[in-house]
């Protein structure tokens, strides 16, 4: 069986990640996806906990039928670059392949301090959490670029108002 990971903070998962998500499941049978800077929350750049992104993305995962493909994991930080692959490999059952979206230092200490095959995702959907998180701030529709049921998590959850806050 083929299985890969897929990293990010996923502040908050949009349909980017969810495009990522998609492509590399045409390549490997079982995807991990890591939730970063997990221990985080309640930040200008963090402003979600780690248990609202991984609901955040067991919502999407589920309307799109791909809930039994992937499993998701939480792993801190521990800045340490040169210990950070070894540390997510303790945390992530074994894996093969690594996809990359934009993050480029994931990619770099994969290739130094890995043996993984990586692999760029294409950016199929022109958008970024950080974007999300200034249009949420401007109340410029943010919604569109989330699974509905993501965008309704949100407001529920009072995520609105704790971004704007941060």
């Amino acid at each position: 069986m083929k299985t890969g990971l897929y990293t990010g903070r996923f502040q908050p998962f949009h349909l980017g990640h969810l495009s990522a998500v998609k492509q590399a499941l045409q390549q490997v049978d079982k995807l991990y996806i890591a939730i970063g800077s997990s221990q985080y929350d309640n930040e200008e750049y963090n402003p979600f906990t780690a248990e609202e992104r991984t609901k955040m993305i067991q919502m999407t995962l589920e309307e799109e039928g791909l809930s039994d493909k992937c499993k998701i994991f939480e792993v801190p930080d521990i800045h340490d670059d040169d210990k950070w692959t070894g540390h997510v490999r303790e945390i992530v059952p074994p894996f093969d392949t690594v996809f990359i979206g934009n993050n480029g230092l994931v990619k770099e200490l994969f290739e130094k301090h890995d043996d993984a095959k990586i692999i760029e995702v294409e950016h199929e959907v022109d958008v970024s959490a950080t974007k999300i998180r200034c249009a949420i701030v401007r109340g410029l529709g943010w919604e569109k670029h989330l699974s509905p049921k993501v965008a309704e998590y949100i407001r529920k959850i009072d995520g609105i108002e704790r971004v704007k806050q941060l």
